[in-house]
């Protein structure tokens, strides 16, 4: 497992295909140190509005059964593609499953890709409760 701060290179591309996560790798991190930076990216969709990315998950959570209102992901569900591949990999974003780094949780990473204008690089935890 590798332990990673998102965001850590917020705006670099480091891969050919625009992500700087590799759906392959086991990542762990620390939510306690995330959570500051998630909530400002929570606070710019509030102000700025949310990059075309969320779409992404919306369509993924709706293609899997889970609701789109309050989405419910598990812990079980998300598990099966930790460290296999992406949820869902689109021009604009990927879906990525990380694990908490002292918890049995699970949380969904979207990383946005260069064409979310204000949100290029981004990584959000768009599930900030962790998964069900």
């Amino acid at each position: 497992m590798k332990k990673i701060k998102l965001n850590e290179n917020a705006g670099k591309m480091t891969s050919i295909d625009g992500y700087r996560l590799n759906p392959t790798e086991k990542y762990v991190i620390n939510i306690e140190e995330e959570m500051e930076f998630q909530s400002a990216t929570m606070m710019a969709f509030q102000i700025m509005g949310p990059p075309p990315a969320l779409k992404n998950y919306h369509a993924w959570l709706f293609e899997n059964n889970f609701s789109v209102e309050a989405p419910n992901p598990s812990n079980d569900f998300v598990a099966q593609y930790y460290g296999v591949k992406p949820l869902w990999k689109t021009r604009y974003s990927q879906g990525i499953v990380v694990k908490a780094e002292n918890e049995s949780d699970y949380f969904i990473v979207m990383e946005c890709s260069r064409e979310n204008k204000g949100y290029k690089y981004t990584n959000v935890i768009v599930t900030l409760g962790g998964c069900l």
